[in-house]
């Protein structure tokens, strides 16, 4: 077997280790701002010979990575670290241990007492004596930049300095942006919340803003955590955020599912890495997050690491175990009480106070841990040795861990949620997306006259070439044509401005259409369009969209003349300047329609001649 290249490398922090250690131990922040690229990662199945549980694909140095994501191991404040093997690819294995040693004072220059020297050791294997330089390269430049990262994370907490996880931000569109946030401020949201929820948006790192929890930003925010819940349900309909559901696993406490809608929620909930499936609680498995609505900003939802110990802070200490291995856990130095669980299901409970025992023992099978309870003594081991035939890895975790979760029990009773994404969101059998559509009617005007003007033939043709004339408008601005319903046509967009900017090109388009058109003289377009959550279902074959969003947009339709477009103000409002000056308003007025409380504010607007 080809010799590893290994990489040692020290550094002196002054600030203790509990304090670096949120920072230092968050793989995926420290992954996104080493120059990684997002990981895929698809589900190794129990029984394949591996104690994985993904397979992980990624590209390094101009190199396509598989490799099997081992499970993580670390122990709180103390170590972690990961060995992952490559499945083909310039190396063949990968392992990496960070170290946390806090400080007695006169051990070396330039420790501090009281601080932590924090010590990296990696490892790789490359497949070939050509690569041993490029390992080496890659080797010294991750070690270069672990040193480089805790510096800057001691300087955070000794000196109050950057945080080195202040990215990346990935871009955002302003005038979109500023558009929502006035839309939100307009629906009700006090203006200082609005802009924190539009300062995390434009300024949040990515890892930030990937998976919003409301309840989290409330506590930073000091304020209610409902009044943050109830406007981040109101900026999904505003166009700056979207909604997620997760599934929670009630080990690891982590998403091991994501849907967009609850219709995708089954009645059980897996996880792949745990190896359980559990029955689904609202009040407690599943939880509803956020993220910016992609037309303002487009956030890589993929992640850059799954198994790090940020990613589960109840998970004191987790380690592998091969069948018949003793391995040693460090029992937590707190008082309280603990639950040890192992991959498959199986757990027993550790008390620890200053009545255990230093050194405990236990024992794992394929059926239960044995003992199934132990105390120990804050600080002491537990020697746990495995019978199973597979390597699993085991964990202690906190049963105190309060998290913070916005659950769709808690969602649900809101009066906003049930406004604007119906009552019937929870009813079993009706699909719901939860997301923010722009939708589109049109209706062809003069068309019952033509065809006792010209015969059904004439006019039947002159109907499905005005089809075709805004087909091709729709594709040309990454829209759907939903369906075509007499004369008049349906359409959904990502994006309400490319929705308008859509609309106006129809009217431009159809004009040209009906002066060369026989009989085009005797039609005219009309269009109408409002943006909102919607349910997306499958009839008939293909995807059709219902809900209020649909019924107003229609309803905002029947309400233009030929030749017109209604549109919600804030829409054409927040348009680039060289749209809204193809458009000459003629009327801005407010609308009833049936299925909104309060009055829509829309304008009436025709193409600039």
């Amino acid at each position: 077997m080809m010799r590893a290249v290994v990489v040692t490398r020290s550094v002196q922090l002054a600030a203790p280790p509990e304090k670096v250690w949120p920072l230092l131990a968050d793989t995926d922040r420290f992954n996104r701002i080493n120059g990684s690229t997002e990981v895929q990662f698809r589900p190794i199945e129990a029984g394949a010979g591996t104690s994985a549980r993904f397979l992980a694909e990624t590209r390094a140095g101009g190199f396509k990575l598989l490799y099997e994501e081992q499970p993580f191991e670390w122990s709180h404040q103390r170590t972690f670290g990961v060995h992952r093997r490559m499945r083909g690819g310039p190396v063949s294995s990968y392992v990496w241990r960070v170290t946390l040693e806090r400080n007695r004072g006169g051990e070396e220059p330039g420790a501090l007492e009281g601080g932590t020297r924090a010590s990296l050791c990696l490892e790789i294997t490359p497949r070939s004596a050509l690569m041993r330089p490029v390992a080496w390269v890659n080797a010294k430049r991750f070690a270069a930049r672990f040193v480089a990262v805790a510096t800057a994370v001691d300087a955070h907490v000794s000196e109050g300095g950057a945080s080195p996880y202040g990215g990346p931000v990935s871009p955002w569109d302003e005038g979109r942006l500023s558009a929502a946030v006035a839309r939100l401020r307009a629906d009700g949201v006090d203006a200082e919340l609005a802009e924190k929820i539009a300062a995390l948006v434009r300024e949040g790192p990515d890892a930030d803003v990937v998976r919003i929890r409301p309840f989290e930003l409330a506590v930073a925010w000091r304020r209610e955590p409902r009044d943050v819940l109830r406007a981040m349900l109101k900026a999904v309909p505003a166009g700056l955020l979207e909604l997620r559901w997760g599934i929670i696993c009630p080990s690891c406490l982590t998403a091991s599912q994501q849907a967009q809608s609850l219709e995708e929620i089954s009645l059980e909930g897996h996880c792949q890495l745990c190896d359980i499936t559990f029955g689904l609680d609202l009040d407690r498995a599943v939880e509803a997050t956020f993220l910016p609505h992609p037309s303002v900003r487009r956030v890589p939802e993929a992640p850059f690491c799954i198994g790090g110990p940020a990613r589960t802070p109840h998970v004191l200490v987790q380690a592998l175990v091969a069948p018949g291995e003793e391995r040693v856990l460090d029992v937590p130095r707190e008082a309280g009480r603990y639950r040890l669980f192992v991959r498959g299901g199986l757990a027993g409970s550790i008390e620890v106070d200053a009545a255990g025992t230093p050194e405990v023992s236990a024992t794992v099978d394929a059926a239960a841990i044995a003992p199934a309870y132990l105390h120990a003594a804050p600080g002491g081991a537990l020697r746990l040795t495995s019978r199973c035939g597979d390597a699993r890895h085991a964990k202690i975790e906190r049963l105190d861990f309060a998290s913070r979760a916005a659950t769709a029990h808690e969602v649900s009773t809101l009066a906003e949620f049930r406004t604007i994404f119906s009552r019937d969101l929870l009813k079993r059998g009706t699909p719901l997306k939860v997301a923010r559509a722009a939708v589109l009617f049109s209706d062809l005007t003069g068309s019952t006259a033509l065809y006792t003007q010209v015969g059904d033939a004439a006019a039947f043709r002159l109907v499905d070439d005005h089809f075709d004339v805004l087909r091709a408008v729709i594709a040309a601005h990454d829209g759907v044509l939903v369906k075509t319903m007499g004369d008049a046509v349906m359409a959904a967009f990502v994006d309400v401005g490319t929705c308008a900017l859509a609309a106006a090109d129809a009217l431009a388009r159809f004009e040209a259409f009906r002066a060369k058109a026989p009989h085009g003289a005797l039609v005219g377009l009309k269009v109408g369009l409002y943006a909102g959550p919607c349910y997306v279902v499958t009839a008939n074959g293909a995807l059709d969209y219902f809900g209020q969003t649909v019924n107003v947009a229609s309803r905002v339709q029947h309400l233009a003349s030929s030749g017109e477009i209604v549109l919600p103000h804030d829409v054409l409002e927040g348009l680039p300047r060289a749209a809204r000056d193809r458009l000459v308003v003629r009327e801005r007025f407010e609308a009833h329609v049936k299925g909104v409380e309060h009055a829509l504010d829309l304008v009436r607007a025709v193409l600039r001649a």
